[in-house]
């Protein structure tokens, strides 16, 4: 089957190589409720980069939007989607952008989504980040409760009739599987991802507490993301930064 080309798409609207986050955030955080601009802070005083949600290959709709909503609302900060045939959907085009709503939940803008076309592309940035990959699979060599929780980790799931492709399985560091005891071969996508994560992220979260902190975000990008958070915030940010902000 031939790969479904994603039509060229603009650059996203905050790109904090073009004003300075910390000069964005000093002009736009007083622009905003301090009830909200103090959530924000707290969703990213406990966000993770060290766990990513990878995913192959996805198609529907719900599915993709379920996965988005577990990772963030577990915290995560990234996840990794290889379009191989299918582009990953964030929304349907057959759906108004208040119904596209309910399902997402405005949960992408909250997240970094990375699109990679291969397979190779998705090994790269996990290599770039110093992320082990674990996929999982039905005889996956360890389950959801031994995953490794001292070093950063990519936690990858394949299509949702196929699962992981087998040259995708034999380049992961390692393979994982979910207990079953029925008579169902798989659990829905999002349900594998809510399970897995809920497994894992009890015990990344139990030694950052023991460091004495609740997420593991650099400064750098705590700012970035604040920034990016405020620019899309605030009605006619673009124009406040042309005029008050100098580009970087």
């Amino acid at each position: 089957m031939p790969r479904v080309t994603r039509p060229p798409q603009t650059p996203p609207p905050f790109d904090s190589r073009r004003y300075d986050p910390a000069a964005v955030i000093e002009l736009l955080a007083p622009l905003v409720e301090p009830a909200r601009l103090g959530r924000m802070q707290t969703v990213l005083a406990h966000r993770l980069e060290r766990v990513v949600l990878g995913v192959e290959d996805l198609h529907h709709l719900h599915n993709a939007a379920a996965c988005l909503r577990t990772a963030e609302g577990m915290g995560l900060q990234d996840v990794a989607a290889v379009e191989l045939r299918n582009v990953y959907p964030t929304e349907d085009p057959r759906q108004d952008a208040a119904s596209a709503h309910k399902i997402t939940k405005s949960t992408p803008r909250w997240l970094s989504l990375h699109r990679m076309p291969c397979g190779d592309a998705l090994r790269s940035f996990a290599d770039a980040r110093g992320l082990a990959v674990w996929g999982a699979a039905p005889l996956g060599e360890r389950s959801i409760d031994t995953l490794p929780d001292d070093k950063p980790v990519m936690v990858l799931f394949g299509n949702e009739s196929a699962g992981l492709r087998p040259e995708t399985l034999a380049a992961c560091d390692g393979t994982f599987r979910i207990p079953m005891f029925g008579f169902v071969e798989s659990y829905n996508i999002s349900v594998s991802v809510g399970m897995t994560l809920q497994a894992l992220l009890p015990r990344v979260r139990a030694r950052l507490a023991a460091e004495g902190r609740t997420g593991d975000l650099t400064e750098a990008r705590r700012l970035s993301l604040l920034a990016r958070w405020l620019y899309e915030d605030v009605r006619g940010a673009e124009s406040l930064l042309k005029t008050r902000l100098p580009p970087t």
